[in-house]
């Protein structure tokens, strides 16, 4: 037979107290009631002895709150599960969106912890749209990745009923009314930009994906033209270049490139090497994001280092600030990037 659960009434009556002294000494809460330490004790000592347990779902049903964080890999899109069917490309799946986010999904653990909050990833809940999802009640508020800047998602912004945290995301693409914790992309461009500059590298390019820049991609790519000029070396937006162009990218004479993100990079390196292009020796790469993925490319990949974790814990502190109904002013916080130097840049042979 189960053993019932010992309920708060339980602990009450073996300590000879009301069940709201119990509730002061073990819950924290009817602050208003004085309690002797004495007496703090006898209920601390029959709660350890009849095994008390607090219910956190009762707390929670009393409260209305849920103490759950939901996380949303984007908006109008699945977190991915597959691409295509090769080796090569599960491992580039694995290897720079696993990467990236684990590392994120790792601040924003250590963030809900130290809160005393659960997380669940809610691409699709139940056969629902992401968006169906924020609503529901399962959650006390959401953390949403996201660079798309659609007017649909918006727009499902706009009537999300929690509380939003972006991540990547500026606050003024939602007119300032979420708060946001993005890295400094201009800062950390400007980082690689530096690098190579140091090195003896003049001719350097920007290599981007294929499809349209999201707004965090379009970021960095102005950030590299601001920063190449900055540092005087000569580019025009023809020096921005589709990563599948590799006929463009590698008859251009480029001593360098910087890429929009290390999945660029590991696209690149691979076709340079089939064109009998040496990396580093004539054509160093710089990624950006350094997670471990930059340590299994040949050669490993110099890279931007995005705070990712830091944008994690510091998305979950926003957020638990909103629910608590603690910030009246939405602010957008910014961590400047690192940077790591592998084996991918040298400088320049000629």
């Amino acid at each position: 037979m189960f053993a019932l659960a010992v309920t708060l009434r339980d602990v009450a009556s073996r300590a000879g107290v009301s069940p709201i002294v119990v509730s002061r000494v073990l819950h924290n809460k009817a602050l208003s009631i004085r309690v002797a330490e004495a007496t703090a004790e006898r209920v601390r000592k029959a709660a350890q002895d009849l095994g008390y347990v607090k219910n956190v779902a009762a707390v929670n049903f009393r409260t209305r709150q849920t103490l759950t964080i939901g996380i949303l890999h984007g908006l109008g899109f699945d977190m991915p599960t597959a691409v295509g069917g090769s080796r090569y490309s599960e491992f580039m799946l694995e290897g720079i969106i696993g990467g990236s986010f684990r590392i994120l999904l790792n601040g924003i653990i250590i963030g809900a912890f130290h809160h005393g909050y659960s997380i669940i990833l809610c691409p699709k809940l139940l056969g629902q749209t992401a968006e169906e999802a924020m609503s529901d009640g399962r959650c006390d508020g959401l953390v949403l990745y996201n660079t798309d800047h659609t007017e649909a998602n918006a727009e499902i912004l706009r009537k999300c009923t929690v509380p939003i945290v972006l991540v990547h995301s500026r606050a003024s693409y939602f007119d300032c009314k979420l708060p946001s914790v993005i890295c400094d992309n201009h800062q950390g461009i400007g980082l690689a930009v530096e690098h190579l500059a140091k090195l003896g590298h003049r001719r350097v390019g920007f290599v981007k994906e294929a499809r349209p820049l999201n707004a965090e991609m379009s970021e960095r790519e102005d950030a590299f033209f601001a920063q190449a000029h900055a540092f005087g070396l000569n580019v025009d937006r023809s020096d921005s270049i589709d990563r599948q162009d590799f006929d463009t990218i590698f008859s251009r004479r480029y001593t360098a490139v910087i890429t929009s993100h290390d999945g660029v990079a590991g696209f690149l390196i691979p076709a340079a090497e089939a064109r009998g292009i040496r990396i580093p020796e004539d054509l160093s790469i710089v990624g950006f994001d350094s997670t471990s993925y930059c340590n299994e490319l040949r050669p490993t990949l110099t890279s931007v280092r995005q705070p990712l974790q830091v944008l994690g814990e510091h998305a979950v502190d926003l957020l638990v600030q909103s629910i608590r109904g603690e910030l009246t002013d939405p602010p957008q916080l910014t961590f400047p990037c690192g940077f790591d130097v592998r084996e991918s840049t040298s400088p320049p042979a000629h």
